[in-house]
């Protein structure tokens, strides 16, 4: 007798928290069902925007090799003439002003993608071969702000060697350093160190000797590392990456 009534007494506590319940959503039956569609209204507009960005990724890099394929064109010798259905160019200048007008299409069609992104810096880089210095800066600038933690590091790369170009060693300087200080997936640490070093091998070679061997000190294995051991000139033979020497106890 005492556990049925036990037993009737939980019963008793669920059905009336259960009807609590009940009156509590008929009482608030509007505040739930707009709760209950708001939500699915933002998953269903999540779920577009995925679908929706997808679609415009996708579209965005079938046109960025199309892009790219021009861009690495074949420059036909003097007197060729051009083969019918195979892209080709008289001129490097001529080649990069027509990638240039398909990287700018598609960065402005597709801007918030990744495709359309990495085009923007391309657009830069094309602009910067056609021997269009202002329009490359202010695009290759433009690249480096962007908050794409790949592409970024990449436009300022360019606009690096933009600027070794243009005689402005000092700006490069800045720009190989901050990639240094702030390494990346696309530009390591020691890569940084090593364009800078080269670029300082013809008029401070001293210095230049000096990123060499802090390059091959900290990352001796990488790349990078043996290409600063083989400029090194106060490298030991046989003491470069892969050939450590021991130290003895």
């Amino acid at each position: 007798m005492q556990s049925y009534t036990r037993r009737q007494l939980k019963e008793d506590k669920f059905a009336s928290t259960a009807k609590e319940a009940v009156h509590w959503a008929s009482d608030h039956r509007r505040n739930v069902i707009f709760a209950v569609s708001a939500v699915v209204v933002i998953a269903l507009v999540v779920a577009g925007y995925l679908f929706w960005n997808s679609r415009q990724t996708e579209q965005a890099s079938i046109l960025l090799g199309k892009a790219e394929k021009t861009f690495n064109s074949q420059i036909r010798p003097a007197g060729t003439p051009a083969i019918p259905n195979e892209p080709s160019f008289s001129t490097i200048a001529e080649r990069a002003k027509q990638a240039e007008k398909e990287f700018k299409a598609i960065a402005d069609e597709f801007p918030h993608t990744k495709p359309g992104k990495f085009a923007r810096y391309m657009e830069g880089s094309a602009a910067m071969q056609a021997g269009e210095t202002a329009n490359a800066e202010k695009l290759l600038k433009s690249a480096a702000d962007s908050r794409d933690k790949d592409v970024s590091p990449l436009a300022k790369l360019a606009l690096a060697s933009l600027y070794i170009w243009s005689n402005r060693t000092q700006d490069a300087a800045s720009v190989y350093k901050d990639l240094a200080d702030h390494p990346s997936n696309t530009v390591s640490k020691s890569q940084a160190q090593l364009f800078l070093a080269e670029m300082y091998e013809p008029t401070d070679p001293k210095l230049a000797a000096t990123i060499y061997q802090q390059i091959e000190k900290e990352d001796p294995k990488s790349p990078a590392g043996q290409i600063a051991h083989s400029k090194n000139p106060n490298a030991t033979p046989g003491n470069g990456p892969g050939n450590i020497p021991r130290i003895e106890e």
